[in-house]
This record gives C-alpha cells, sequence and structure tokens, in this order.
C-alpha cells in the first residue's frame, strides 16, 4: 500500500491518538512489499485497530489498485458465509433486494462459495475482472494486477467456528496464485490458535500495546471535534457540542476514563457511555447560559456567541454529582441492555421527579433496604454519615458522647454578623460569592455528593452510632460491664464485614477501590440518597440532623444540584453556608493558615489538605514492611560514630568541609542494596541478617540515625574553649555529662511537641518533604500525589540534575571562585569604600544582588522547600532593615559606624583593629576594669547591631504572635489524640503503638540529674537555679518558635536572648555564660530537631516506639564520638587552636564561641546596652537604644493582628515574625545569602507553583534533593581530591589567576571603612569615658 499524500497520514495520526507508530508501520511494510500474511495483536481495542486498518486500506485505494475486504469472524460463522462476503466486498458488490439478494456472480456465472477450490477460483476472477476502465484479461500487464487485501477482524473465532478455514486463509496469496495480504486482527497470540504441525506460515507479527489514558482522552476529544463540526456545518441550533465547551468535555471524558477504565478501556465504549451521559452533563450550562443571553438576539449557529464555561468549583460540582451516574451508565449500556438513547432520556436530571428523589429513584435504580437486618440498616447510615460529612467533623459529630449531642451542631452566625453579610453581600453580591468558595473551596466539594472513606472510619462511626443508639436493644450481658466493651467485640465480629460484603453487592455500598490492591485500607463510597437515609435513622430512632452539620441539613435530597447555580446568592440565609462551612474546618485550623491553598485543594479525602505534603509523600502504608532489622542498626550506628566524628574533626579546621545528612542518605540506598542482594539469608540467634530487600523504612531510619548528632555538638565548643581561653581541662567524665545532658534534654520535650507539631496537618515542616521526595525517588515510590505530568520519572529527572549540580560547582566551587562572589560593581571600582560597603558581599551589603553558586543560595535552606509567602517576609525584612535602615544609620555615623565596614562578624577597639580581648583579662582570665578603661570600648557594626536588635524584636515577637494566632490550635491540640487527627498521615500512624509519656519523662529526669551533677560537681560557677531559669527558657519557646519554624522552614533563635540575660544575672562568669546559652537554646534547638524528625518519621510512616529508640542510641553514641575525636586530637595534634597551626586546625568556631564568652560574660551587656552606654545612648534618645526591639517586636504583632481584622483579605495577614528574626544569619551571611535565594524561592515557588502547578506538584522538591545532593559530593570531592591532599599546592597556580582572587583584593574584601584613621589616631569616645 502507498499514501500518496502526507496529508492522509497525519488527519489518522489526529483521529486515533496513539497509533502514530502502527501506521507509520503498517503502511511502510505494506507499501514496499506485499505480504502474503500479517498477524496483528491488539489485547485492548482491536475494533478501533480494524477501523483504523480499514481507513488506510481504503484510502490507499484511491491512489493505488488495492481492493480491501473487512470481515468479522463471529458473523461469518459458516465457511459460505465467509467465501460469499469476502468475494463481494473484494469486487465491492452490494448485495440488495432489486437484484434479488443475489452474490457477486463473477464472469463465468459459476458458483464461488461450494467450497475452498471455488473460493480461490472466485479470486482469480476478481483478478482479472476490469477496474474502473482498465484492460482485463490478457491485456493486463503484471504491474497493472490490483492488490488485495482481506482483513479478518476477531480472528481468534476462526478456531472455535471454522478451524478447517485457518491454513487456507494464512497461505492464500501461495493458494490462489493472486497478490492478496490476509491480516488477521486478534485479542490473542498467534500461538493460541496456530494450527499444529506447522501447517500455516509464520506471519508477520506486529503487537499493539494498550493506549495510555491520554491517547485515549485524545480520541473521545476527537469525535468531540467531529460531531462539533458536523452540527456547525448543519446550521443546527443544538448547542451540546458546541466548539467553546470543548475544555470543558475534556475534563469529563477524563472523569469518565476516571470511573470506568477499571471495567474497559475500549475507547468505543468509552465513547458511547460519555455520548449517553453528555448532554444530561452539560444541560445546566446551558440552561444557566440560556438565561443569560435570554435579552439578547439569538444565536441560530451557536458561534456569535461564546458559551461561559463555569469556574473549577463549579466543574467539580458537576462531576461529583454525575459520578453514580456513569457507574449506572456503565452497568446498563456496556452489556447493552438498552440503547444509549433511550437511557439519556430515562435519566435526564431534569426528569427527576421530587417525589422520586425522596423515594431514592435515582440513575442507578431503587434500592430496598426495610428488609434489611437492624446491624446492616446501621452500618447503611454509618456510611451515609462517613460519605456525607467532612471528615474533619467526626470529632464534633461523634466525639462528645450521648449527654452533649445538643453541642454538636455550630450556631448559626449572631444576628449582627448575619447583617453585617448581608449588607455587604448586597453590595458585592459577586465579590462575596467568589470569596466565600475561595474561602470554603475544599468543604463545598465534600457537599456535592457521596465522597469516598476508609473503612476504619465506617467502622468507628457505627461504634459511636451502636454506642449511643443501640444499648437499650441490646440483650443484658453480665460479662459486659465497662461502657463500650460490647460494642468494641460487635465491631469485631465476622457478621460486620459479611454485612459490608452483602451491602456492596447490592448496590447500597460502592467499593472504590479493587478487591486486590493491598495497601491502605478498602475505601467505599454511599449508595443511598438523602430521603432513604432519613427512613432508616427514623426507623432506627436515630437523630440524624445532630449527627450532620448544619449547611447539610438545610439541604433537599438533590442538594448537589442546588450548589450547581454559581450565581450570587439571593437569599440572605443562605449566606451562612459559608460561615458553616468554614466553621465545619478543622478545629485546629482556628488560625488563618498562609499553607492552606484553596486552589490546589485534594482530590479526595485521604489526601493531606497542602499540595507540598501531597507532592512529597505517599498517601499509603505497609506495615508489613521491615523497619528495625539488624542492618539498618549496623549502618545506623555505622554512620552515627563516622559522620559525627568526621565532621567534629573537620569542624576545628579551616576551611572546613560539612558532610550532611543527604551524603548519608545517598550512600546508605546502594549499600543497603547490596546488603539484601549479598547477605546470606541465615538467622543467628533469632536475628535475621537479611530479612530480604532494603526497604524505604530501614532507609530513613539510617538516615535519621546518621543526621541525629551529624553535626558537632554545641556543647564540645565550651569544653574546647574552656581549654584553649580560661586553661580548664576537666576530666571525661564532665564532658560526657555536659553534651549527653544538652544533646538528649531537648529531646524529653517531645511528648509534649508532638502533638502540638507533629500530628496536626497544618505543621508540614517543609524541610522534611525534600528528604521524603528523595526517599521516594530512590525507591520509585508511586502516589497520587505526584500528579499525572507525563515526561521524564523523578528517577531519571534527579540523576540528571544530580549530575548537572556536581559538575556545575566545580566552576564557582574551584575553578572560578569569583562567580560564587559575584560582586561585580566592586570590581569596577574596586578601592571606593562607598561602593564597597553598598555593593560588596564580603563586607558589604551585597546590592550587586548575583551569584552562581547554589551553595551560597542554599545557604539559608533550599528556597525550593520554603513557601513563598515566608520568603516574601524575609526578603522584606532583609530589605527594610538592611538595605534600608542599617545604610542610613551607617552614613549618619551612628556608633561610630564610618569607621568600620558596614557588615563583619569581628568586633573593633578604637584603633580600627580587631578587639583584643586579652588585654582586657586578669591573669585569672576575670575581666579587668582598669585595662579596659585604658585600652577600649568594644565596637560592633553597624549590621551587627541591627541583627542584635532584630534579635531581641524577634523574641517577643514570637511570643505576642503566637499568643494571637495560635492559642486557639495549642488548646485544642492539647486535648485531642492521634486518632482523631483529620489528616490521612496521622490517621495511618495511629495505628502504631505510642511512645508513652513516662518515656519522655524519665529521660528528662535523667538528663537533668546529669546536667546538674555536670554544673555542681566540677566549678562551672552557674547556680542551679540559672540551669533550671534556662529550660524554662527554652520549654516556653519550644512550641511557638516550633509551629512558625514547622510552617515557614525557619527557626528562631535563642543564643542572643540567653546570652542577655545571663549576662545581667551573672556578670563577670564567661563559662557560667557558655552552659546558659547552650541550655537555653541548644535545649530548643535539639527539641525541634527531635520533632523535625519525628515529623518525617510520621510522613514515612516509621513506628513511633522503634524510631524513639533509634533516635537516642544514636545520639548517645554520636555525642560519644564526637567527644572522643576532640580529645585525640587536643591531645595528638601539635599547637591546637593557635593561629600558626601548620596543618590549619586554627579552631575558627572555637574562636568565635570564645570570643563571645568574654563580650557577654566578661564585659557583659550591662556595659553595652544599659543608659548611658554606647548602644543604649542616653535615655532621651530611645530610637538608638537596641533595647527598644523589645518593644517593636511585642506592639508589631498587634498592629498587623488588627490591621487584618479590618482589611482580612490583604497581604497584612501573610506578616510573620520572620520579618524580624528571617535574617539572623547575618552576619556572615550578607545579601549574597538573601537576594538571589528569594528570587529563586519566587520563581519556583511562586510563578511555576501558579502556572504549571502540574510540572511543580511531580519535580519541585525532587529538583532541591538533587541540587543538594549534587552540591554535598562535589564540595566533598573537591575537598578531598584537590585541596586536602599536599597540603592544598594542587592547582597552586590556578589558585592564583585573576577569578579566584579578585573579589578579595578590592576594598571589599579587605574590610576598608569610609573614614581611616591615620598614624595613632583613635575614635570614639574619650579615653576613659566608658
Amino acid at each position: 500500500m502507498d499514501l500518496d499524500e502526507t496529508d492522509s497520514l497525519s488527519q489518522l495520526s489526529d483521529q486515533f491518538p496513539g497509533y502514530e507508530k502502527f501506521i507509520s508501520h503498517i503502511t511502510s511494510v505494506t507499501s514496499t512489499f506485499v505480504l502474503p500474511f500479517l498477524y496483528i495483536t491488539d489485547r485492548r481495542n482491536p475494533r478501533i485497530t480494524a477501523s483504523l486498518l480499514n481507513q488506510i486500506c481504503r484510502n490507499s485505494g484511491d491512489c493505488s489498485p488495492t481492493h480491501f475486504a473487512h470481515i468479522n469472524a463471529t458473523t461469518c460463522f459458516t465457511a459460505r458465509l465467509l467465501y460469499d462476503t469476502v468475494l463481494n466486498a473484494l469486487a465491492r458488490w452490494e448485495v440488495a433486494w432489486e437484484n434479488g439478494c443475489r452474490n457477486w456472480p463473477g464472469e463465468d456465472g459459476k458458483r464461488y462459495n461450494d467450497s475452498v477450490d471455488s473460493f480461490l477460483h472466485g479470486l482469480r476472477n476478481l483478478r482479472n475482472k476490469s477496474w474502473e476502465g482498465k484492460a482485463k484479461g490478457n491485456s493486463r500487464t503484471v504491474d497493472e494486477e490490483p492488490n488485495m487485501v482481506l482483513l479478518i477482524e476477531k480472528a481468534e473465532r476462526l478456531k472455535d467456528n471454522l478451524p478447517d478455514l485457518i491454513v487456507p486463509l494464512t497461505r492464500l496469496a501461495e493458494l490462489s496464485q493472486v497478490k492478496i495480504t490476509t491480516i488477521f486482527l486478534s485479542s490473542v497470540r498467534w500461538e493460541d490458535i496456530k494450527p499444529p504441525l506447522g501447517a500455516s506460515p509464520d506471519p508477520y507479527f506486529i503487537d499493539i500495546g494498550p493506549p495510555s489514558k491520554q491517547d485515549t482522552i485524545d480520541s473521545l476529544l476527537f469525535e468531540f471535534s467531529s460531531t462539533s463540526t458536523t452540527q456547525l456545518s448543519a446550521g443546527t441550533q443544538d448547542r451540546t457540542y458546541h466548539p467553546s465547551l470543548l475544555p470543558l468535555y475534556e475534563q469529563y471524558v477524563e472523569h469518565v476514563y476516571n470511573v470506568c477504565s477499571l471495567y474497559t478501556t475500549d475507547i468505543q465504549e468509552l465513547q458511547y457511555i460519555a455520548a449517553a451521559r453528555w448532554p444530561g452533563f452539560v444541560k445546566p450550562v446551558l440552561q444557566e447560559q440560556s438565561e443569560v443571553n435570554a435579552d439578547g438576539d439569538p444565536d441560530p449557529d451557536g458561534t456569535r456567541n461564546e458559551l461561559t464555561l463555569p469556574a473549577s468549583d463549579g466543574r467539580m460540582r458537576l462531576l461529583k454529582f454525575f459520578t453514580p451516574s456513569l457507574t449506572a451508565a456503565l452497568d446498563v449500556l456496556y452489556p447493552r441492555l438498552t440503547n444509549a438513547a433511550d437511557w439519556a432520556l430515562a435519566n435526564d436530571p431534569d426528569m427527576q421527579a421530587p417525589e422520586e428523589a425522596q423515594r431514592q429513584i435515582n440513575t442507578e435504580g431503587s434500592i430496598i433496604v426495610d428488609h434489611l437486618p437492624r446491624m446492616s440498616k446501621f452500618i447503611l447510615l454509618a456510611a451515609f454519615l462517613a460519605s456525607t460529612n467532612p471528615a474533619k467533623s467526626d470529632v464534633r459529630m461523634f466525639g462528645r458522647g450521648a449527654d452533649k449531642q445538643k453541642r454538636r451542631r455550630r450556631k448559626s452566625a449572631s444576628p449582627k454578623k448575619a447583617g453585617a453579610q448581608t449588607t455587604v453581600a448586597k453590595v458585592f453580591p459577586c465579590l462575596f460569592h467568589t470569596v466565600c468558595n475561595s474561602k470554603a473551596n475544599q468543604i463545598t466539594q465534600r457537599l456535592l455528593g457521596p465522597v469516598v472513606f476508609p473503612l476504619d472510619r465506617l467502622l468507628a462511626i457505627l461504634g459511636a452510632l451502636l454506642e449511643e443508639n443501640d444499648v437499650e436493644n441490646r440483650p443484658h450481658e453480665p460479662c459486659f460491664e465497662l461502657p463500650g466493651e460490647h460494642t468494641d467485640m460487635e465491631l469485631g465480629r465476622v457478621h460486620i464485614y459479611a454485612a459490608i460484603t452483602e451491602l456492596t453487592s447490592m448496590r447500597a455500598l460502592h467499593r472504590t477501590t479493587a478487591v486486590e490492591k493491598l495497601e491502605g485500607p478498602p475505601m467505599y463510597k454511599c449508595g443511598i440518597s438523602f430521603g432513604v437515609a432519613g427512613a432508616l435513622a427514623k426507623d432506627l430512632q436515630v437523630p440524624l440532623n445532630d449527627l450532620m452539620p448544619t449547611e447539610l441539613v438545610s439541604e433537599s435530597a438533590a442538594f448537589p444540584l442546588q450548589l450547581l447555580d454559581p450565581r450570587p446568592l439571593k437569599n440572605p440565609a443562605d449566606l451562612r453556608l459559608g460561615s458553616e462551612v468554614r466553621d465545619s474546618l478543622d478545629d485546629s485550623a482556628d488560625f488563618d493558615d498562609p499553607n492552606l491553598d484553596p486552589s490546589h485543594g485534594p482530590e479526595f479525602d485521604d489526601e493531606s489538605p497542602y499540595p507540598e505534603v501531597r507532592s512529597a509523600v505517599a498517601n499509603t502504608d505497609d506495615p508489613s514492611i521491615h523497619v528495625t532489622t539488624l542492618r539498618t542498626w549496623v549502618l545506623g550506628l555505622a554512620w552515627a560514630i563516622i559522620m559525627p566524628g568526621v565532621n567534629q574533626f573537620f569542624s576545628l579546621r579551616y576551611p572546613s568541609v560539612p558532610i550532611t545528612g543527604i551524603v548519608a542518605q545517598l550512600l546508605s540506598f546502594p549499600i543497603g542494596c547490596f546488603c539484601a542482594a549479598y547477605v546470606p539469608r541465615k538467622t543467628i540467634f533469632g536475628i535475621s541478617l537479611n530479612p530480604g530487600p532494603f526497604t524505604i523504612k530501614e532507609h530513613v531510619l539510617i538516615t535519621i540515625m546518621a543526621s541525629v548528632g551529624a553535626s558537632s555538638a554545641y556543647a564540645t565548643e565550651i569544653i574546647a574553649v574552656q581549654r584553649v581561653f580560661y586553661n580548664q581541662k576537666f576530666d571525661f567524665g564532665y564532658q560526657w555529662f555536659l553534651v549527653m545532658s544538652s544533646q538528649l534534654i531537648g529531646f524529653s520535650t517531645g511528648g509534649i511537641t508532638r502533638r502540638f507539631l507533629v500530628s496536626p496537618p497544618s505543621m508540614i515542616w517543609p524541610v522534611t518533604l525534600v528528604s521524603c521526595a528523595l526517599f521516594n525517588t530512590l525507591h520509585s515510590e508511586q502516589y497520587a500525589g505526584i500528579g499525572r505530568l507525563g515526561g521524564l520519572s523523578r528517577g531519571r529527572f534527579f540523576i540528571y540534575v544530580f549530575t548537572s549540580a556536581f559538575l556545575w560547582y566545580f566552576i564557582p566551587g574551584y575553578l572560578f571562585l569569583s562567580l560564587s562572589w559575584f560582586s561585580w560593581v566592586t570590581w569596577i571600582w574596586p578601592h571606593d569604600p562607598v561602593v564597597s560597603q553598598l555593593f560588596g558581599y564580603v563586607h558589604g551589603m551585597g546590592m550587586s544582588v548575583i551569584t552562581f553558586d547554589w551553595a551560597q543560595i542554599a545557604y539559608n535552606g533550599s528556597p525550593l522547600a520554603m513557601p513563598w509567602w515566608a520568603t516574601a517576609n524575609v526578603i522584606v525584612g532583609f530589605v527594610l532593615f538592611y538595605w534600608i535602615a542599617t545604610p542610613i544609620l551607617y552614613f549618619k555615623n551612628t556608633w561610630y559606624s564610618l569607621y568600620m565596614p558596614i557588615s563583619s562578624r569581628t568586633s573593633f577597639d578604637n584603633t580600627q583593629h580587631a578587639y583584643n580581648v586579652t588585654r582586657i583579662l586578669t591573669s585569672e582570665d576575670t575581666f579587668n576594669a582598669t585595662a579596659y578603661k585604658e585600652y577600649s570600648p568594644i565596637f560592633i557594626p553597624a549590621a551587627f547591631v541591627m541583627s542584635y536588635g532584630l534579635s531581641f524584636a524577634s523574641i517577643t515577637a514570637t511570643i505576642v504572635h503566637c499568643f494571637i494566632h495560635f492559642r486557639k490550635q495549642i488548646w485544642y491540640q492539647a486535648r485531642r489524640s492521634l486518632r482523631e487527627q483529620a489528616d490521612i498521615h496521622a490517621r495511618l500512624m495511629s495505628r502504631y503503638p505510642q511512645v508513652p509519656d513516662w518515656w519522655y519523662l524519665s529521660l528528662f529526669t535523667l538528663m537533668f540529674a546529669l546536667g546538674v551533677v555536670s554544673i555542681e560537681i566540677w566549678p562551672t560557677e552557674m547556680p542551679v537555679w540559672a540551669f533550671v531559669i534556662a529550660l524554662l527558657i527554652a520549654f516556653t519557646y519550644v512550641i511557638p518558635c516550633g509551629m512558625i519554624q514547622a510552617i515557614t522552614n525557619q527557626q528562631i533563635g535563642l543564643n542572643v536572648i540567653t546570652e542577655l540575660i545571663i549576662g545581667y544575672s551573672l556578670p563577670g562568669k564567661p563559662v557560667a555564660m557558655m552552659l546558659f546559652k547552650t541550655f537555653g537554646y541548644i535545649s530548643m534547638a535539639q527539641a525541634l530537631t527531635f520533632t523535625s524528625d519525628f515529623k518525617l518519621g510520621h510522613y514515612m510512616k516509621i513506628p513511633p516506639r522503634k524510631m524513639f529508640w533509634c533516635q537516642i542510641v544514636a545520639a548517645i553514641v554520636a555525642g560519644t564520638a564526637q567527644l572522643g575525636v576532640q580529645s585525640w586530637m587536643f591531645s595528638n595534634i601539635p599547637d591546637m587552636c593557635s593561629a600558626t597551626q601548620k596543618d590549619g586546625f586554627t579552631c575558627p568556631g572555637v574562636e568565635v564561641f570564645g570570643t563571645a564568652s568574654i563580650i557577654w560574660g566578661v564585659i557583659g551587656p550591662e556595659r553595652l546596652f544599659s543608659s548611658g552606654q554606647l548602644y543604649h545612648n542616653n535615655i532621651t534618645n530611645t530610637l538608638l537604644a537596641v533595647l527598644v526591639f523589645f518593644i517593636i517586636g511585642a506592639v508589631s504583632p498587634v498592629v498587623g493582628w488588627l490591621a487584618m481584622k479590618r482589611y482580612p483579605n490583604s497581604l497584612i495577614r501573610y506578616v510573620n515574625p520572620l520579618i524580624f528574626n528571617g535574617t539572623y544569619k547575618i552576619p556572615p551571611a550578607s545579601a549574597l545569602n538573601y537576594v538571589p535565594w528569594a528570587l529563586v524561592g519566587f520563581i519556583f515557588q511562586y510563578v511555576i507553583r501558579r502556572r504549571n502547578f502540574a510540572w511543580w506538584t511531580k519535580y519541585n522538591y525532587v529538583l532541591s534533593a538533587a541540587l543538594d545532593a549534587g552540591l554535598a559530593v562535589s564540595i566533598i570531592f573537591i575537598f578531598f581530591v584537590l585541596q586536602y591532599p599536599a597540603n592544598g599546592s594542587i592547582g597552586e597556580s590556578l589558585q592564583h589567576w585573576w577569578g579566584n582572587t579578585v573579589y578579595y583584593q578590592t576594598a571589599d574584601g579587605m574590610g576598608t571603612p569610609v573614614r581611616q584613621l591615620q598614624g595613632s589616631e583613635t575614635f570614639g569616645p574619650s579615653i576613659g569615658s566608658w
């Protein structure tokens, strides 16, 4: 066959999406040579393939002498019938009454259906027949001989009906000596119908795979376009297939596919069902359009006035309402119990009379429930409530006991509020309707009809119904004395599950998950109407109205149709729906959650309401997979020794290289898979060496054990400072007690924080989502949250990005360092100090803006993991306080700032040198007031002072903000159990035993004792009361700071406030200051680290008790390893922490920590911030007092809250204490780490998330994990391969080229201030006046 026009192929490709390769294959093969026998296998859509072959062959007949016969082996059930049908089709002979229903007579008048030989004779006569003006008989040349094609559809039926004809048909070209191709089209393999002993030749095989979902939808859309074109050309006024309805039809057919694909994926069957339901589906839209255009001009052709499609919520209402009728159509139309036209007419939604609706005569037919047993009626009523009520209302409806039923239903809005809403609605009806819909988007979708629910939710509601409404009807049994004991026994009996199965077979319940699916609980949907449920409730004497939210009770049995109308509300009473819907949200969400996005709400109840969580976390769990195996403990403890030890070793060296948890996460995966493949499957002492495949839960626990103590313990800095600065060398017992108590006392707060910071779904912890996405990517987990976007798989995408990030970092991290510190403006004016202060990255404000280094961009955490509104808070705070306020203070020479760089991590004396703290210490390392007055006051750069002020503001702002916005949620969560959470992940985790509170209490008691011992037995100068106050500070802030970190990914630090408090309380005691700071700050930080890991385990469904012990054991091992490494280094490395140490072990972190201990512990804040001091100025000029930031921080949330009440829909609702604390890393961070970070966050978390949500859902967190992983591995590789060997002499010439030196050879890199002293000049107050 030869197709002359490529347009024909393109048209066929458009008409048959997904068949492009097959079309190209079949046309190229058949046009090259004549195939005697072709066998095509299509297991899914053979009729579509037959139709396609029909068109290909008939189109080829227009440009070449090809004659085509298409027969169905099912209809040709005798040999005579087959012979006649084939010859008539090839000869293009039409059997008609006019010619006596005679078959093709041929030219010799013989019968060709007596036998195979006569049939072959007929084929030869066809070859010699004159075709369309061509010569016949002997005058025909070989080239003019026509090609014949015989297509036999359902060829597998030949084996049953005509087995003797299979061999002749496969050898038809050979036996007849004509150019004919026999094509068998079958849904079975050739081996299943092949004659024995090789009687038939081997065919040319073509196997057609199943069409994808998108190809099926495209095929259905093509039919819509064809029908639409036909109607327009005919001039009909029927708008059912109007072109402007194509977007709605696309969503409709996708829903049809989702509903029916479990039973059939045949495109023609789906098209038949879709065509039957589409007129009724689109009718509300057309009726609304006709009402809108009732006063306009007629539009006979339907093209001038475009139809207005309903909004997304209206479409979801339509889909929800018509879903049951689609399954009903499948039940009736698929077996052809009736035709589509009659079914559509009988099931027109407008033809459903109200009386019929009340009697449950709907599209699914009548369901008779009168004969059901009493228990089955209770089950059916429980199913109705589970399928109608929002899942988040279960606690309110069923969780308070029978004595509080009257409190279940929320009261309506007060008359005053209702009147105000009515006024607003009258003035701005459309706006009010839009706001209500956007605010209540999730709940309104649940009111549109029955929704799916898990079996465990059904049983829970059933138990509540039985306990409250069936106690008097059950027989008294003395063995059941405790309340609810009999109900629990009933729910566990087999007859409950048998009744559920029976109701499912009656179609009163619908099971929405496949029977063979083992993941997660079975999902069901109720199949009875409001009227039937009311009758059941009346029969059982159950107060149904009290068990449903008010807005549901107020609706009729057909309430989904009433909600289809998108017009503004006219009745003021209807305005209560918006408030009721909002009130029916989870009680834990009494605060205005900025992470809750109504435009991307979940499609089903068993999904998280947050798209970030849905995209990174699977909403299923398999409790049977291994968790704490031998390899989990071995690999986890190995990492808990290696990573903390290596990081402790390099933390005392400059430059350092951190090994982060993502390195362990990546390397553990191949190691675990290797162990699963090659370790013998033997058992020793009852412990399996290899229990099977390496599971994702094992991987999660190994990573948590590796990272829980990976970074250097904060208390090890105290021990090093005591050695280096104060020459105190206490024994290992003191060191171990101090490290263990400071690290683990924060973990003991987990019993408090878990119910506030782990269980609520609003506490999303964005940083954990990156890890979840990487775990699921490495283990190739598939779940609904990643969306249906095609293209690269997440695993392949991760590999590509990881490789690119690894290779790219060689450029800004080794070959061209200036691309990292890309302060290009200072390169133009390298020696201008003013330009350097504004545009420099090292000591300036970083207004050069650009960097090409992901390490600099992700310095504050990945911007792809932080919500955009939180990023906006941080960048707004940065611009206000560092790009506006700080330069103003600097260039006004406030605090003598012009004599210092605008930003530096170093403090200065009055000679513009780094402050020499040793000059103000006595020989006993105590404060020397005389030397202090003779030397110099301490001067801090403007950016450093601003960071102190913002830290003070964030402390008070956090408490006030938490009280204003989170107090109701904290109170509510304090009384709520894990099983009562509305989140799918909390419900899945409720099956595991939780960590008892006494475990946490025991841990706290033990660690508190170790802390007291460490500060009392050894001379630390810290009293026990100070230790208690430090812990009270940590425990006071753990929940407020944890809530902010859980929703923003940014932590509020307590280091400055603890230094300030202890500096005033115990002046002149630096060791006590360091201990107080550690217990007050690190206890909270460790508690949030513990909580973050617990949230990761919550998302990945790790049993809490197993995770608790893994964290505790790993923390103890990691802390011990760090102490051992540090002790070995001080004992074996000469000149440790000396500036001249030959191997670079200069201990930069210890130096900073020790300097801070002297500033805050020796000099003390009283000499810095008190009245009359430099950073308080004088009492009449309080605006320049740094401590005034405490007041600013306390007042700001109140002002913001009042403004939000006045303007509830403005951007003020997104303002957060992050505006003060988001920039807490300045210094040493600069705009280099904030402006590009915010720009990347804006692109991915705002632009891409809004414009291409499908891409963002599938790839965003995988991209973040890949960039972080590639960077971490690249840093380690560069350090150990190119920098550490040979004392860094590798590539020495490369290290000194212009691209690696230009950024620090400027005034910015050298820290040149605007005003420079000459000779012995000094600046600041006169000598002795401080």
